[in-house]
C-alpha cells in the first residue's frame, strides 16, 4: 500500500499566546524591579504568574533576594524566547535549542499536519521515522511481521569469481614457499624464444602465433656475454653437448613482441636466481596469441608458469605437482601425454576433464634442456611448467565457455556463487 506522508509542526499553547501578547513573566518582573527594590510579597501582588516569573528570572541570574527584597543583578537587552514565540506564531522555524526550552516551558506544542489524522486507529505496515518522532505510533495499529514474506534481494559487492580463482592459486603457491615473479608484457624475442632454445625458423615464431610490435621494432640485451652464450648454443651447441640448430638471427632475437607465453618469465627467473642452490618461483600474468576466439580459446589470457631449481627433484615430482594443483582446482580427472617442446626434455601436456566440455588441455611441462639452463648459468635440473589459468578457472567456476571468466554481465556476476 502507498505510504502516507505527514509532517510535524509547532504552534503556541494558550500560555504561549498570552506571553506573546503580555510579555514573558520574568520580563514583567524586571520591569517592576526597575522602579526600585521591593519585597517578595509586594512583587507577588504586582506581577502576574509571580512564581514562574521568579523561577525563570533567578534561573537566568537576572535577580537575587537580599534581606527579603528582590534586586536586579543584570538586565538583558533582549529576550530570545519572545522573538521565538513570534516566529512560531508566523509559521517560521527557530533554533532547536530554543525550541526545546519552549517545549519544556509548555509554551509551544507539537502539531501533526497532513494526512496523519487518517492513520489514527488504522493498521500500519511500516514503523517509519515520522511515526516515531511524532509519537503517532502509539495511536495506530502496527501490523505484525510475516517472516515468510519474500524480501527484496540484496546484491552486495563481491570479488569477481575469476579474481578469486587467481588469488586462491597465488595463496596456495606462496604457502608452498614459491616466490612470485613478474615480467614485461612487451617482451624481446631473446627471452620469449632464443633463451628457451627456440630456433629462428620455429613455427611458433610465425605471424600466426605471435603479435609483433609495430614501433619500436627492436630491443636490446645489456648482458653481452649472455647473448654470446645463447647465440653459440643455437649455432653449434656451445658446451652443452648439443649440436645446436645451426642458425641464428639477430633480428629475430631483438624483435619486440607481445609476450606469447609465461615461460619467458621463467627463463628470466632461471638467470636471476642462477647462484642459488635451490629455488622455486611462479608467475601469473597475461600472454597474447593470435587465435580464433571460441569456447576454448582467447587471443589474450593468463598463464601460470613456474620453475623449481633443485638437485633432488625429477620428472616424477613434476607430474605429481601438476596433478595435485589440477585436482585442487576441481578437475574430475587428470591425464598426461608425451609431447615436444624445444626447451624441455622430457615434455608432457596436461589434460583435465571439465564437465560439459570434456578433456581440455591445461598446459605443458617438462625439465629444461641443458641448452636452456647452461647458457643462463645453471647446471642443475630445472622443472618447468606453463598452465592456462583460464582453463583451471573454468573447472573451479563450473563453466564450459572460457569467455565467461572475463564476463562483465552484471546479472551473471550477481547470481554466480562465491568461488571457494
Amino acid at each position: 500500500s502507498k505510504q502516507m506522508i505527514f509532517y510535524m509542526s509547532y504552534k503556541l499553547t494558550e500560555e504561549g499566546e498570552r506571553y506573546l501578547k503580555e510579555g514573558l513573566p520574568e520580563k514583567n518582573l524586571l520591569n517592576v524591579l526597575k522602579k526600585g527594590k521591593i519585597s517578595i510579597s509586594q512583587a507577588q501582588k504586582q506581577v502576574g504568574n509571580f512564581d514562574i516569573a521568579f523561577m525563570w528570572a533567578k534561573k537566568k541570574l537576572f535577580v537575587e533576594v537580599k534581606k527579603g527584597e528582590l534586586i536586579i543583578l543584570k538586565e538583558p537587552k533582549e529576550f530570545p524566547e519572545e522573538e521565538a514565540l513570534k516566529k512560531i506564531s508566523e509559521g517560521k522555524q527557530i533554533d532547536e535549542k530554543l525550541l526545546d526550552t519552549l517545549l519544556q516551558r509548555k509554551l509551544v506544542k507539537k502539531v501533526i499536519i497532513g494526512e496523519a489524522d487518517k492513520l489514527i486507529g488504522k493498521e500500519v505496515g511500516d514503523l517509519t521515522p515520522d511515526l516515531i518522532k511524532t509519537g503517532l505510533w502509539k495511536k495506530v495499529k502496527l501490523k505484525q511481521y510475516d517472516v515468510d514474506l519474500v524480501v527484496p534481494k540484496i546484491s552486495p559487492g563481491k570479488i569477481h569469481p575469476y579474481r578469486q580463482v587467481i588469488d586462491d592459486i597465488r595463496e596456495r603457491l606462496i604457502g608452498l614457499g614459491f616466490v612470485e615473479e613478474r615480467g614485461p608484457l612487451v617482451e624481446i624475442g631473446f627471452w620469449n624464444s632464443e633463451a628457451l632454445f627456440m630456433p629462428a625458423d620455429h613455427p611458433a615464431r610465425s605471424i600466426h602465433d605471435i603479435f609483433f610490435i609495430k614501433e619500436p621494432k627492436y630491443g636490446a640485451i645489456k648482458d653481452k656475454e649472455l647473448w654470446k652464450r645463447v647465440q653459440s648454443t643455437h649455432e653449434k651447441g656451445w658446451i652443452t653437448g648439443s649440436k645446436g640448430w645451426g642458425i641464428w638471427s639477430d633480428d629475430a632475437a631483438k624483435r619486440l613482441i607481445l609476450r606469447s607465453h609465461g615461460t619467458a618469465v621463467s627463463a628470466r627467473s632461471v638467470h636471476k636466481y642462477k647462484d642459488l642452490k635451490n629455488h622455486k618461483s611462479f608467475t601469473i600474468d597475461r600472454v597474447f596469441r593470435p587465435d580464433v576466439i571460441d569456447a576454448k580459446h582467447l587471443i589474450e589470457f593468463d598463464q601460470l608458469d613456474g620453475i623449481v631449481i633443485s638437485e633432488d627433484l625429477n620428472f616424477r615430482n613434476l607430474l605429481g605437482f601438476l596433478k595435485e594443483i589440477m585436482l585442487a582446482m576441481g578437475a574430475d580427472d587428470v591425464k598426461f601425454k608425451p609431447t615436444y617442446f624445444p626447451f624441455t626434455e622430457p615434455s608432457v601436456e596436461g589434460y583435465a576433464f571439465i564437465k560439459g566440455l570434456g578433456w581440455a588441455e591445461i598446459g605443458g611441462a617438462g625439465i629444461f634442456r641443458p641448452e636452456v639452463t647452461m647458457p643462463l648459468g645453471v647446471d642443475k635440473p630445472v622443472l618447468a611448467w606453463g598452465l592456462g589459468i583460464g582453463r583451471l578457472a573454468m573447472i573451479k567456476m563450473g563453466i564450459s565457455d572460457v569467455r565467461y571468466i572475463y564476463s562483465d554481465n552484471i546479472q551473471w556476476l550477481r547470481d554466480k556463487e562465491v568461488v571457494v
